[in-house]
């Protein structure tokens, strides 16, 4: 994919950057543009699914059976799971 295009000793490192960002100065804008939003593109679905996911969890932990987990947990017991069957 292109994600690393060299490696150097850290002591070479920022002039190993200043030549990578000298290169890419010379290149047109709107084409590094174009490239960099369809590199992005193939993760902008990961993102949405990262946050439907994290609502999904935090509404969970908002719960009654989150909380009895929880509680379970921290008192070395199973958790009563048939309490929020209904």
């Amino acid at each position: 994919m292109g994600l690393v295009n060299k490696v150097v000793p850290l002591a070479e490192l920022d002039a190993a950057v200043k030549s990578w960002t000298d290169a890419l100065a010379e290149r047109s804008p709107k084409a590094l543009a174009l490239a960099k939003r369809s590199f992005n593109a193939d993760s902008e679905n990961i993102r949405g699914i990262s946050l439907a996911m994290l609502s999904a969890v935090k509404l969970f932990y908002e719960t009654e059976e989150s909380t009895e987990g929880a509680r379970a947990f921290m008192g070395k017991r199973k958790p009563d799971v048939h309490a929020f069957v209904k």
